[in-house]
């Protein structure tokens, strides 16, 4: 990952006024920004150039920002982040099992935005660090890797996406002990207004697909029914 000033960022959304915010904001921060208005236009750039982070608009003119997502994580591990307008819950929780990273509600602060995008550029920098062991907790089959932000099960790496990682994080420094949800959120999000329980089951419900033999008998990530989390 480059160093922030150097990241190529690319922006897909059809709103031209936000497009040209968008692309003003992160230029004046010295990224490297293309903006595009269709997702016929955007899945040919990202087809042809590699970028750093992904800014992803979920209503388009001619398709979905979603399915773009989808065809994104097949072919990078850069972060993607979805921005939907306000109450549109479900479109958050789609584009989350589809494999974004983040979600930025509009109308949104710049200053927010920009906070945002370096911080996913951020996280995904750190899993460029050199390897530590004893940042490793193993519990059982499943190891979790704080030096490369990633876990293992069974010898393979899960491939965690940088949030998936920080809510296992938090569960496995806490393993055998009952999280409280709210708790987990405030701890991962750093304020329970900015998620919900419906989007933080999205992330256990991956987690449990990428850690599990049997994700609907889950043996690591058990649920607390009425309170919360337990990592076993």
């Amino acid at each position: 990952m480059p160093e922030a000033a150097q990241a190529r960022i690319f922006v897909l959304d059809d709103d031209s006024l936000t497009r040209r915010i968008v692309e003003a904001a992160l230029t004046k921060e010295s990224f490297v920004v293309h903006g595009y208005g269709t997702k016929a236009h955007g899945v040919a750039a990202a087809q042809r150039d590699p970028y750093d982070l992904y800014l992803l608009d979920v209503m388009l003119p001619d398709g979905d920002g979603v399915d773009v997502c989808r065809l994104l994580r097949t072919r990078t591990a850069a972060p993607i982040v979805m921005l939907t307008s306000r109450g549109d819950l479900d479109d958050v929780v789609v584009g989350l099992e589809a494999g974004a990273d983040d979600y930025i509600v509009k109308p949104f602060r710049v200053g927010e935005l920009v906070a945002r995008v370096r911080a996913q550029l951020r996280r995904a920098g750190e899993l460029n660090r050199d390897r530590q062991p004893d940042d490793v907790l193993r519990l059982g089959d499943l190891s979790v890797d704080r030096a490369i932000r990633d876990a293992t099960v069974r010898g393979e790496r899960a491939r965690l996406s940088q949030r998936e990682f920080e809510v296992l994080d938090y569960l496995a420094l806490r393993h055998g002990r009952n999280v409280a949800r709210d708790v987990l959120m405030e701890a991962v999000w750093g304020s329970t207004e900015e998620i919900s329980e419906k989007i933080l089951a999205v992330y256990i419900r991956r987690l449990r697909c990428k850690i599990e033999v049997d994700p609907e008998a889950p043996r690591h990530l058990q649920t607390v029914r009425g309170f919360g989390y337990r990592l076993e």
